[in-house]
């Protein structure tokens, strides 16, 4: 009995071992290419929001890539109203649940007539996955304000 409870101790041990040696496909590299997508869909509801109706005719996408310790976000609009008088439109990322965290991409520009929000940072933002656009009033108020737009990057 003494001879089986051994045989199967080193057996354990040894496949445990060649387990362990075995490199771990399922891990992610901070090397490799990450790539989240988002459709954005206007969630004004054809009501007024900060002194513009999309009339819910808005929308965009999110592009999101982690590689090489970098951090991309650039995300496009379609039928944005301009905002009024000092306004601006503001990106963010989310990361829901029980670490809840919110973080500013910053001020969409108007390049070519359509909205732009880039973004870009040396952190691993991935689990931030899901973006939203708001109208902003110019007050110094560094929390979101109405939303326009919001989609999960996946």
């Amino acid at each position: 009995m003494k001879k089986l409870f051994f045989l199967v101790l080193i057996a354990i041990l040894i496949i445990g071992c060649t387990i362990e040696s075995q490199p771990e496909d399922n891990l992610i590299d901070a090397q490799e290419l990450i790539k989240l997508n988002a459709d954005l869909i206007d969630v004004t509801k054809s009501q007024e929001v900060q002194g513009i109706n999309t009339n819910e005719k808005s929308n965009g996408v999110a592009k999101a890539t982690y590689k090489d310790n970098q951090y991309n976000l650039i995300a496009t609009f379609e039928n944005l109203p301009d905002p009024n008088g000092t306004d601006f439109y503001e990106g963010w990322i989310v990361r829901k649940g029980i670490r809840f965290n919110v973080i500013s991409t910053g001020r969409a520009k108007k390049i070519e007539g359509k909205y732009v929000n880039e973004f870009q940072t040396d952190q691993n933002l991935i689990d931030h996955d899901f973006y939203v656009l708001t109208i902003e009033p110019d007050d110094g108020d560094p929390a979101p304000a109405g939303h326009i737009l919001e989609g999960k990057l996946k």
